[in-house]
């Protein structure tokens, strides 16, 4: 019993760190899993050294997580959720709206004005920054990426320079 009221008990750390991890859940970021897998981690030395002080404890949990969110970091960078990637699914990428449209094509619903369009997918009016060329209203298109807030995207059957 003594064990469960200790401040600096490991079923603290391993508690606080399911607890986090479960936060994802309705959160999600990435950040509580990584600080919440720390936590777990932390709950490692705890059991093993259970004379360590908890600022020990707590500095241990610190080091943990700042390695975790920067190794998550490091390989985001390496691996960016790109929407150039045609068929990226929009569960690999749940903050990045729009990358559901990858691969569809559409229909203009405005003549384009530069490269600049719209275009409306599931009720929805999305901009539109073409590839090759001005386009008139009714003109089909692929979407082939993302950029910012802007779909991306090229004629289909050969409408550029439609103006």
């Amino acid at each position: 019993m003594e064990l469960l009221l200790n401040p600096a008990s490991f079923w603290w750390a391993l508690g606080l760190g399911l607890l986090l991890m479960t936060g994802e859940l309705f959160a999600p970021s990435t950040f509580f899993l990584w600080t919440g897998a720390a936590g777990v981690l932390t709950a490692l030395p705890m059991a093993l050294f259970p004379a360590l002080p908890l600022i020990a404890d707590l500095g241990l949990w610190m080091l943990f997580s700042l390695a975790a969110v920067l190794a998550a970091r490091h390989y985001h960078l390496g691996h960016p959720l790109s929407g150039d990637r045609v068929g990226l699914s929009a569960t690999l990428a749940p903050n990045r709206y729009g990358t559901e449209f990858i691969g569809m094509s559409a229909v203009l619903t405005r003549d384009s004005q530069g490269s600049e369009t719209r275009v409306s997918l599931q009720g929805a009016n999305w901009g539109v920054k073409l590839k090759g060329g001005d386009l008139k209203a009714g003109a089909r298109i692929r979407i082939t990426g993302l950029d910012g807030i802007f779909l991306v995207a090229e004629p289909l059957d050969g409408t550029a320079g439609g103006k």
